[in-house]
């Protein structure tokens, strides 16, 4: 049976120095109740012996956590190591760790290496030494210290190394200090914060805080919902999963080696950033049981977990779900949501169903536009009917709440982990969009995309002068991928006349089937624009309006 939390809290100063090596006396990591037998083998170059001590460092795999007994996921290394005096003099050995910053090995045995923490640790710090009088082994012989030997996580990055000591440690004695011997844990590494010594916040000693997007409030966390998780401090580059458990605690789970319980479920990835940030898309499986859960961020393959959740998140029923019948065939489904409604048009292909719209503070968080409302909302929507092709999604709303100018709605595709512009028409009071598969949905403004100009063969100060019914390729920039939605309407404005002073416009079709088109090499989109012959000796400008509201124009005339 695992232990419950209450009772790891009480053995807290032992548990912390599990963290580093050992359990502490009488609290050492045990494989469980009644634990399969354990098929240690030596570390390649071991055993080896130092001027008559031999030293023996050995792994094994545990299907268990090693304080508790959960059944894990997959197997755990766990480590131990083995001193036996061959000498004909007593000796005495100390144990250190890089545990705060990696490669810098601290004394264990010490006060210093244990910052805010040495008083909470007080007699502990004895079990980092040693002695061992001739024919003595750490197994047998080393009294607290002997907790070296138990089965241990191998903490992934680590470095544990062996020292001498000229004389065991006191404060009156001043005792040499000479590294003995070293074993490094393949991986990557996960440092400890030992400058503020509250028990209260044991998670935040390791690792950075990760957190799970709940929109303007706490997160409404149930069964399938998809949202984000942040998390900040970490290395640019790193591609991290996602995995969350009932009643895991972030440190206890780094401490006991950053085993993934057989409960914990993978619910999404993402790339930190390079500022150190990562906003990961995050869905929770539609048959998830309610609960208490924590989050934690890092690759399960070299159990390296950087982040985690420093609190429980609940997963309950959806706040206020409501549904709606449709039958088979072309027919709507009407979902009130309070001052909001939700229009589902299914196709001719769709099979009857049930369709269900949950509104919540809780969603992935945007991209590219902000939510629009007070407060701002996602709706959820699931169907229990199946088509082929696409169906039309519209959210009709008050204008007393959303005025101005009619919001875009904004799908956030699970397949593709991003938001989509999805909008087909809007007005005053309705906006829809068409989508050919359901989860999150938002009403948004878009940012303001940052236009870096019209670039060759279009010239922002120069003339440009074309031949009528050529196609002109208008190249720009907005800074990154914003999609393909990003052009509401593009204008050919001609020059106005006495008779018709404002000038006549005209839209700006493309050529063939070239539509819109982006190239993330080159960070450029192009709208190949096709002239009309009859423009000949016209002069205007090519008006182009984007989803962000903004408009961007060139002169241009037109030979024959």
């Amino acid at each position: 049976m695992a232990m419950s939390r209450s009772r790891i809290r009480t053995a807290w100063a032992a548990l912390l120095t599990a963290v580093l090596l050992v359990a502490g006396p009488g609290v050492a990591p045990a494989m469980g109740d009644d634990p399969p037998p354990l098929a240690w083998t030596n570390v390649d170059g071991y055993p080896k012996t130092i001027d008559g001590v031999t030293v023996t460092w050995q792994t094994a795999s545990s299907t268990t956590s090693p304080f508790g007994g959960e059944l894990l996921r997959d197997p755990l290394p766990v480590l131990r190591v083995e001193l036996v005096n061959g000498s004909t003099s007593t000796r005495h050995f100390g144990l250190g760790m890089d545990f705060v910053t990696e490669g810098i090995v601290d004394h264990l045995w010490t006060p210093e290496a244990w910052g805010d923490f040495a008083d909470v640790l007080g007699s502990i710090q004895s079990t980092f030494w040693l002695t061992l009088d001739p024919g003595e082994s750490l197994s047998v012989d080393g009294g607290d210290a002997s907790t070296w030997f138990n089965p241990l996580p191998s903490w992934s990055g680590h470095t544990m190394r062996i020292f001498e000591l000229t004389e065991p440690p006191s404060e009156t004695a001043a005792s040499t200090v000479t590294p003995f011997d070293t074993h490094v844990v393949p991986g990557r590494f996960v440092g400890a914060n030992l400058e503020n010594a509250d028990l209260d916040h044991v998670s935040e000693i390791i690792g950075k805080r990760a957190t799970v997007d709940g929109g303007a409030g706490s997160p409404d966390l149930f069964p399938g919902v998809a949202t984000s998780a942040t998390a900040s401090g970490l290395t640019p580059g790193e591609e991290l999963e996602l995995w969350i458990a009932p009643d895991l605690d972030y440190f206890y789970f780094v401490l006991l080696g950053g085993g993934l319980p057989v409960s914990a479920t993978y619910v999404g990835s993402g790339t930190v950033a390079t500022d150190g940030t990562l906003v990961a898309p995050l869905a929770l499986p539609a048959a998830l049981p309610y609960g208490d859960y924590q989050l934690v961020v890092g690759d399960p393959a070299e159990r390296y977990w950087p982040a985690g959740s420093y609190g429980d998140f609940l997963v309950t029923a959806p706040p206020n779900a409501e549904s709606d019948n449709t039958d088979p065939g072309v027919d709507t489904a009407v979902i009130p949501l309070g001052t909001t409604e939700a229009r589902v048009s299914f196709p001719a292909s769709a099979t009857g169903g049930t369709t269900t719209a949950t509104v919540s503070g809780t969603g992935p968080a945007t991209d590219g536009f902000q939510l629009a409302g007070d407060p701002p909302l996602y709706f959820h929507l699931s169907t229990t009917a199946t088509f082929t092709g696409t169906a039309t999604v519209c959210f009709a709303y008050d204008t007393a709440n959303l005025p101005g100018d009619p919001p875009r709605l904004y799908h956030f595709d699970t397949a593709l982990n991003r938001w989509q512009d999805i909008t087909s028409t809007r007005s005053p009071g309705l906006v829809c969009g068409t989508t050919s598969n359901f989860s999150p949905f938002a009403l948004g403004l878009p940012d303001a995309f940052d236009f870096a100009g019209f670039f060759d063969p279009v010239s922002m100060s120069g003339p440009n002068v074309a031949k009528a019914g050529q196609a002109i390729p208008v190249s720009f920039s907005l800074g990154g991928d914003q999609g393909l939605q990003v052009v509401t309407s593009a204008r050919f404005v001609i020059e106005g006349t006495v008779a018709n002073p404002p000038g006549e416009e005209l839209d700006a079709a493309t050529a063939g089937r070239s539509g819109l088109g982006y190239d993330a090499r080159t960070d450029r989109y192009t709208y190949v624009w096709k002239t009309d012959k009859a423009w000949a000796k016209k002069t205007g400008q090519f008006v182009l309006t984007l989803s962000d509201g903004t408009t961007h124009a060139f002169d241009v005339s037109f030979k024959k």
